[in-house]
């Protein structure tokens, strides 16, 4: 076996050997004599000439401070000269200064080293270069710091917010109350929220707040056509788009460097915008906008909390529906490869998706088979079903047919497809624009015939105030998932989907989903049973 250094029976190392270590080592290594005055440096290897930049002869006889310069800190520099003074090893990280003037961070360990009989005779330093490391450190302290500030912000502007919507009785009063808040923001000079006048084909403000003296809603309306400006960006992409103090700014505001445009949308449904303008573009950035949608969601839930009570409690609606042959239109392009008939049952969002439900006479297999190659479906699911009927699941994808007539507070009631066609039955309440909802649909669909037009008053019942109110109290998982388990028969006397395949087709584990599950039961229940919760 070949003989291990350092063992004792090992021959010592010759001092060349040692030194020419030393000297090739990929760390700098120096050593002082502290019995000289001024501890001056006596040995230097050559990555200490590569780190610093000093030749070995320009150095040597010098006491180190010479890496020292302006920006570095004093107080490492008296720990260091202490545990000198003391005769101790230490560790600091200086900010030390190569031969041509450029900083660095610099590792240093230094270390005595005794004679025999106890006394410091030299200290060996180790120097590393650890500038990247610390510059990496310093961006995560840096990181860290604007996400705290950004949290700060995000609890402090929505939870004004929130408390403002909350607290406004009607939507003409959140929508001021938004604009107000904002508009206080010392970064913010003004801010409007509005909607699409599509008589007018302009974005229109109903609210706006901040730096606005003299200013009209006619000086902030946006034309729906200028697709170039952030505010039809934003209702167009469906998320935050940013513009600059020259192209979006009306005239007359004063000190304003950019424009935010956040959409207000609740689960498919798009509310309107609210636009923000910020003395400074650099305010805009990417954690500014992270603020900026959630404070949207908050808003658009409590514009869509508000429609709510307010639709539920509409008696007069209006009562469409079209016959329509275009295949773009997907489950007409559905109907029009498969034998047999579509019929609707019912809808619901996986964050902006929509997901309506079918049911379909056909096998399937062919129904599947069929949609994967229909261009306006995304996925296709069987959840459920007798076996004659089978409960289809198609996801779409946003900005769809039910996306769009949701924007305008329009209700699929019914969707029965058959031969390449489909009537289309929809329920809109009496405040929405009805001829703005038909030419929307012949706007987008070719073949298209208007065959109802009713008015009707919905009978006060006593059953509706009660789905209101149950539907109000889930969540929209919890609904979500107790509606594709009724649809898919999961309650029949003879079960046709078990928990795994609902489980899969929401994306949860069986678990969630069937916590989900529990957890709207019992909120049905309770609205049955305890008439107090």
């Amino acid at each position: 076996m070949a003989p291990r250094h350092g063992m004792d029976d090992d021959p010592p190392l010759p001092d060349a050997v040692k030194e020419r270590a030393m000297d090739e080592a990929p760390v700098g290594i120096t050593m002082t004599d502290p019995t000289r005055p001024d501890n001056p440096l006596v040995y230097v290897n050559d990555a200490f000439e590569r780190i610093t930049g000093y030749a070995r002869e320009d150095v040597l006889g010098r006491n180190c401070r010479f890496l020292q310069g302006p920006e570095t800190d004093a107080a490492r520099v008296d720990e260091m000269r202490r545990a000198v003074a003391a005769g101790e090893p230490t560790v600091v990280e200086l900010r030390n200064y190569r031969a041509d003037g450029e900083p660095f961070w610099n590792e240093v360990k230094i270390a005595p080293i005794r004679d025999d009989d106890g006394d410091v005779r030299y200290f060996v330093g180790f120097q590393r270069d650890v500038t990247e490391r610390t510059r990496s450190e310093r961006a995560v302290r840096r990181e860290r710091a604007n996400l705290e500030h950004v949290l700060d912000r995000v609890d402090g502007l929505l939870g004004d917010v929130t408390e403002a919507v909350v607290n406004a009785e009607s939507r003409e009063a959140i929508e001021r109350q938004v604009c107000e808040r904002l508009a206080a923001v010392e970064t913010y000079a003004l801010a409007w929220l509005g909607d699409v006048d599509l008589a007018e084909g302009v974005v229109r403000p109903r609210a706006w707040a901040g730096d606005a003296d003299g200013v009209r809603a006619a000086d902030l309306a946006v034309a729906r056509d200028d697709t170039a400006h952030p505010v039809v960006r934003a209702l167009d992409e469906g998320r935050v788009a940013l513009g600059d103090g020259e192209t979006a700014v009306p005239t007359g505001i004063d000190a304003v460097d950019g424009v935010a445009a956040v959409p207000l949308r609740y689960r498919g449904t798009t509310y309107g915008v609210l636009a923000v303008y910020a003395t400074d573009a650099d305010a805009l950035n990417e954690r500014e906008t992270a603020v900026l949608e959630s404070l949207g969601r908050t808003v658009a839930t409590a514009l869509n909390a508000h429609e709510s009570r307010r639709l539920a409690a509409t008696d007069q609606v209006v009562s469409v529906a079209f016959d329509v042959r275009d295949r773009e239109l997907f489950f007409v392009d559905l109907a029009a490869r498969l034998p047999g008939s579509l019929t609707y049952r019912g809808e619901v969002y996986r964050g902006e998706t929509p997901v309506l439900f079918f049911t379909a006479d056909a096998d399937a297999e062919r129904v599947l088979a069929a949609a994967a190659e229909s261009p306006g479906i995304e996925d296709a699911t069987v959840v459920g079903g007798a076996d004659e009927a089978p409960l289809f699941e198609f996801r779409l994808p946003a900005s769809s047919f039910p996306d769009d007539l949701a924007a305008r507070g329009v209700r699929i009631e019914g969707v029965s497809a058959a031969d390449g066609g489909a009537r289309v039955e929809l329920e809109l309440p009496m405040s929405v624009d009805t001829r703005s909802v038909v030419e929307r649909v012949r706007e987008r669909y070719d073949d298209v015939e208007l065959v109802r037009y009713r008015e009707t008053e919905r009978p006060p019942t006593t059953e509706r105030d009660f789905v209101a109110a149950v539907e109000e109290r889930l969540t929209d998982r919890q609904h979500a998932a107790l509606k594709r388990a009724y649809l898919s028969g999961y309650y029949d006397a003879t079960r046709t989907a078990t928990g795994d395949e609902l489980a899969a087709a929401m994306g949860v584990s069986r678990a969630t989903f069937h916590q989900h599950l529990r957890a709207a039961e019992r909120k049905v229940f309770a609205a049955i049973f305890d008439r107090d919760t």
